[in-house]
């Protein structure tokens, strides 16, 4: 970003900038872990038997995936919800 581009944005513009940046840089952040733990996970189990071989997940859970699987609605509930607010609002 240059000087023209920086003065021209209002606060607003500048801030959403400034938090993409952090969400685009964490991102790569969890990429780079989530790639080491899957080496570390192969590199493990190349020297386990094949009914004791360990998962992703039981090597190591981080923090964003216990978040967002609580986040995460099933399509039933999703569906549920819709034809509720359908019905709240009239809609065929």
């Amino acid at each position: 970003m240059d000087y023209e581009e920086l003065y021209s944005m209002t606060p607003s513009a500048f801030w959403n900038k400034v938090d993409g940046f952090y969400v685009h840089h964490e991102n790569l952040e969890r990429k780079e872990w989530i790639r080491t733990r899957w080496q570390t996970c192969l590199l493990i189990n190349i020297h386990l038997p094949k009914g004791k071989q360990i998962s992703l997940t039981k090597l190591v859970k981080f923090d964003w995936e216990k978040t967002s699987e609580s986040n995460i609605k099933s399509l039933e509930d999703t569906l549920l919800e819709y034809e509720k607010s359908k019905k709240r609002k009239n809609l065929k």
